[in-house]
């Protein structure tokens, strides 16, 4: 099968320069510098080569959803300007096979005096269509768009929504053979957002590629299969899709443990006169804390360790978890859901609570787990919603027990229920 895109030895390099900082001078130290220096001149700034790319190679294959991921920085804007040929590379060469078509932000390839009708033309006459083509599928990006009733009207008078709306409705629906998304899934509202995922999800069927960039572990891990990381401008990892989320975790808790924040400690600033959490963490089975992925098919624990300061009846501390694509909120689970008889008082002093996260109930994906509770029916300590202690859980593989399923499935859960079968 010959690739659709190949990237051979790809670098982009950009000279930054560096002056060294200006001093706050009053109007007299610059009438002096004037007569000093009366023609200007000075230190000379300092120039960098900087590269934002560096000797990348990798292939994509007709069909496949290939995904780019990597922290803010690390080069893959660049890398999708450059496939989507509005910046050259600085040494290297591309070859692409077909139309592409790029939503890169938000206004990409759209005029802002134009009306989203005439936009909608223009942007398609860019990847080479003509205009019974664009006609041909002009209802079907409307109504997917659901702007109709500003289609005449000047662009740059739409809302951010709208104009996202149309501008990924334009990209998905014209006839192109390559589709480039660049983090596509993180705007819009959450119905949109589902919509716009089913319709990249459809493109396999119509069997067109699409790369695919986006710093949702949970919507790469569901659309894609292969990928690459990168670190710096560089490929630091490229192949299977759990293999690159699983280092891309590695890399944002080397780099920024506080965005991928898999134990969660006290600094000082969380407390209150009834429970003052310490340390909030994940385990496997054995007790010991997990850093990276959580696999699909075992138990786990989420644990919090805490010092209770004041006791009262009405006392209640739990987790809520939320989806980290869209920001549903997935469960919330208290001690207290169990029957009043086995219930157990948090006594004052140091406490540990351990909650069981069940095998077979996440669906793949990144999740967070937030400490919520208060004083019940009256206040609360940790509102949901609000900024609560919280960590990072990741979920992968494992789906289920069959063979048939090992990639993740559509929807937020995977459990495997019981079923029974009756043959007449």
């Amino acid at each position: 099968m010959k690739p659709v895109i190949e990237v051979n030895n790809i670098s982009k390099s950009y000279q930054i320069s560096h002056q060294e900082k200006a001093s706050y001078d009053t109007i007299k130290d610059d009438f002096a510098k004037i007569f000093k220096k009366p023609f200007g001149g000075g230190a000379q700034a300092e120039q960098e080569t900087f590269w934002a790319l560096k000797d990348i190679n990798f292939e994509v294959n007709p069909g496949e959803i290939f995904g780019v991921i990597g922290k803010n920085g690390s080069g893959k804007s660049t890398l999708l300007k450059i496939l989507s040929r509005i910046v050259d590379p600085t040494s290297g060469d591309i070859k692409i096979h077909g139309k592409v078509a790029s939503l890169l932000e938000v206004g990409t390839g759209f005029h802002p005096e134009l009306t989203g009708r005439e936009n909608i033309y223009f942007n398609g006459s860019m990847i080479g269509m003509s205009k019974q083509e664009i006609t041909k599928k002009f209802d079907e990006i409307v109504a997917f768009s659901e702007v109709e009733k500003f289609l005449d009207t000047p662009v740059k008078f739409y809302s951010s929504g709208m104009f996202v709306r149309l501008a990924f409705s334009v990209a998905a629906h014209l006839d192109s053979q390559i589709l480039i998304l660049d983090e596509v899934l993180s705007v819009g509202d959450a119905g949109f957002q589902q919509k716009s995922l089913r319709k990249i999800l459809s493109t396999m069927e119509e069997g067109r590629t699409v790369l695919f960039v986006s710093h949702s572990m949970g919507a790469v891990r569901q659309l894609c299969n292969r990928g690459l990381l990168l670190k710096n401008g560089r490929i630091n990892l490229m192949g299977d899709v759990e293999d690159l989320i699983s280092r891309y975790m590695e890399v944002m808790e080397e780099e920024a443990p506080d965005l991928a924040q898999t134990v969660w400690e006290n600094n000082g600033k969380t407390t209150n006169k009834y429970f003052v959490p310490n340390k909030i963490y994940a385990t496997g089975p054995d007790g010991k804390i997990i850093k990276k992925s959580l696999p699909n098919d075992q138990d786990h624990y989420i644990t919090i360790e805490a010092d209770v300061k004041q006791e009262s009846d009405l006392l209640t501390i739990g987790i809520a978890i939320y989806n980290e694509a869209n920001g549903s909120l997935m469960l919330m689970s208290y001690p207290t859901d169990k029957p009043q008889s086995d219930w157990q008082k948090l006594k004052k002093g140091k406490v540990i609570l351990r909650s069981k996260l069940p095998a077979h109930l996440l669906n793949a994906g990144g999740y967070k787990a937030s400490l919520i509770g208060g004083i019940h029916n009256e206040f609360w300590i940790f509102e949901p919603g609000t900024k609560i202690p919280s960590i990072q859980l990741n979920i992968n593989g494992g789906l289920s027990e069959s063979p048939y399923w090992k990639l993740p499935r559509e929807g937020l859960l995977a459990p495997i229920l019981d079923w029974e079968i009756e043959n007449k």
